[in-house]
């Protein structure tokens, strides 16, 4: 079956505004999951780096702090050589208090003392091992720190610590340091500053020994104990999380422990599900974008080629008249409006000529008018019009709906003597009333209006309090910087932002510079800015900015409009240091 021209038309469109748009959006949403996931396994990956290096860094410090322990039980004179140890109280070396002082002074969390045959002569953290054999702690390096399981009660309980050992000859005697750090929850913090990287410490059963967060930890991940996976996902109450897992062997490899370092997939599953729904909103309004487009396309397609058909068959029949079809964009619509002009006889075509010339203005202005009254005109009738339909419908209404259209009227008649009394104006400004005037105080006058009156925009000035007094008629300026101001302040729109007025002295006058931090102006509507019924924005009449350069003018001034480097739109005045009607008065 051969489709048609409309069906054709509307398939190809369906075709390229479905799957290109959906490939991009499909692959847009690839991409950026892949970055956040990449995100996040470098999250883990840097927390794991941090706990290697933190490993690193506390048993440096942990020798470091025997060393320190030693150096004080050698030369400081709070601790004094012990008498000798007799066989009935073998074990007398320090009270608990002066081993915790020490341990303080030193910077240990954990500090045992044991003579050459393995015996705790004292415990800073387990005061009762004290007298207890531990052979295994004299086996540990001197160089490097080593995972120790401890059990400390009553109190913490079990907890992993990093401890290395130092040997100590005092008072003719080998005696054994053995100290370090608690691998506790400040540790864990630790190794994710912001909090985004959760962790736990698990023993060798795998049972939780710390947590980043003691009072929401992370659970244990399914057959992710001492011997379970290494990596994987699992949720923690609901909420999926990645996890990687490392091992952690005392000096002689067996495993003592391990350390989980889990980040949460939320983010990554609502952004998921967001660019899900966006890619299907695309495809959906691809698809219907699609169809209308194609059904007006053809409808502009086919109704011309009817069109021209028409024109051809009168032409062969020797009939010049117009068409009567409206005539239509595009080239189709270009060729018509060539037939009717062919069609129409030399005298016509002299007359409308002369006509077209004498009231070219009139007809803009006209347009202008008709086009600017239009808008306050549909708000009237449709007031109007439901004033009829309440009176019918809600009569015990209608008393409340008149006086609110009553007011609709009153304001959009308001609008409409606005703008007629914008064009009267600018067909018929006053003359100017030129004499010395303190410029800076005019601008300061101005802008108390917009400084009580304009809560979206944040108003200052920056004026130069030597400028000399200018040649103006402040009325009139006053009217310019009341225009420049109020368009600053509808271009910055809702989102509100700064305006700054400035003055300076210049060699060619006084400079008074207006500038905003709005989006800026188009290139076409800068070139054109100062020519009447061009506007910046929807809903002027094109007469503001016009008038402010005829005001200029008629001072002998210049204004000009640019984007300023730093963004926002920046408008430039300068005006003569002395106008002619003020040396008409020095000469007099």
């Amino acid at each position: 079956m051969r489709l048609g021209l409309r069906a054709r038309i509307t398939a190809l469109l369906l075709l390229l505004s479905v799957v290109p748009p959906g490939a991009v959006v499909w692959i847009i949403r690839n991409r950026v999951l892949g970055l956040v996931r990449s995100e996040d396994e470098r999250r883990i990956g840097d927390a794991l780096a941090e706990f290697d290096a933190a490993i690193e860094r506390e048993g440096r410090d942990a020798g470091e702090a025997l060393s320190t322990v030693a150096r004080l039980l050698l030369e400081d004179p709070r601790y004094p050589n012990p008498p000798p140890r007799r066989a009935e109280n073998p074990v007398t070396l320090f009270s608990p208090e002066e081993l915790r002082r020490l341990m303080d002074d030193g910077g240990l969390d954990c500090l045992t003392i044991l003579d050459d045959t393995g015996v705790v002569l004292a415990s800073g953290h387990v005061p009762q091992d004290a007298g207890r054999v531990e052979r295994d702690r004299l086996l540990l390096p001197a160089s490097s720190p080593s995972f120790i399981e401890e059990e400390i009660r009553p109190g913490i309980g079990r907890v992993l610590t990093l401890q290395s050992r130092r040997p100590l000859d005092r008072s003719g005697s080998r005696l054994h340091l053995v100290g370090g750090r608690f691998l506790d929850a400040d540790f864990l913090r630790r190794l994710s500053p912001g909090g985004t990287v959760k962790a736990i410490l698990l023993d060798r059963t795998g049972a939780i020994l710390a947590a980043s967060d003691p009072a929401n930890p992370l659970p244990v991940p399914p057959n992710g104990g001492v011997t379970g996976v290494d990596r994987g996902l699992f949720d923690v109450r609901g909420v999926p999380h990645t996890f990687r897992m490392i091992r952690l062997h005392d000096r002689q490899g067996s495993v003592v422990g391990s350390l989980v370092a889990a980040v949460s997939l939320e983010r990554l599953a609502l952004l998921s599900s967001s660019l899900g729904s966006v890619a299907l909103a695309v495809v959906a309004a691809g698809i219907l974008g699609s169809l209308l487009l194609g059904s007006a396309l053809a409808r502009g397609v086919t109704g011309p080629l009817r069109r021209l058909e028409e024109m051809s068959r009168r032409i062969a029949e020797e009939r010049y008249e117009p068409l009567v079809d409206q005539e239509g964009p595009g080239e189709v619509g270009a060729l018509t409006a060539a037939f009717n002009r062919m069609a129409r006889s030399l005298a016509e075509s002299r007359e409308r000529l002369r006509q077209t010339e004498r009231l070219a203005a009139a007809e803009e202005v006209a347009r202008r008018v008709a086009h600017e009254i239009k808008n306050p005109l549909s708000p009237i009738a449709l007031t109007l019009e439901g004033l009829v339909r309440t009176r019918q419908a809600r009569p015990q209404e209608f008393e409340a709906a008149f006086e609110e259209a009553v007011r609709t009227i009153r304001e959009e008649i308001g609008r409409m003597r606005g703008i007629l009394e914008d064009f009267s104006r600018f067909g018929r400004l006053p003359v100017p009333r030129p004499r010395p005037t303190d410029l800076n105080a005019v601008i300061r006058k101005t802008l108390t209006l917009f400084t009580e009156n304009s809560a979206r925009a944040r108003i200052s000035s920056d004026l130069d309090p030597a400028l000399a007094p200018v040649v103006i008629d402040p009325d009139r300026m006053s009217e310019v910087i009341h225009n420049l101001v109020g368009n600053a302040v509808q271009a910055m729109g809702e989102g509100g932002g700064t305006i700054t007025l400035s003055t300076r002295p210049g060699p060619a006058g006084p400079e008074i510079r207006v500038r905003d931090t709005g989006p800026g102006l188009p290139e076409e509507v800068r070139r054109r800015l100062f020519e009447p019924y061009v506007s910046a924005r929807s809903g002027g009449t094109g007469l503001g900015m016009a008038i402010a350069r005829r005001i200029v003018l008629d001072h002998g001034g210049r204004i000009e409009a640019c984007n300023h480097p730093d963004g926002g739109a920046e408008i430039v005045i300068v005006l003569p240091w002395e106008g002619p009607e003020e040396a008409a008065w020095r000469r007099s």
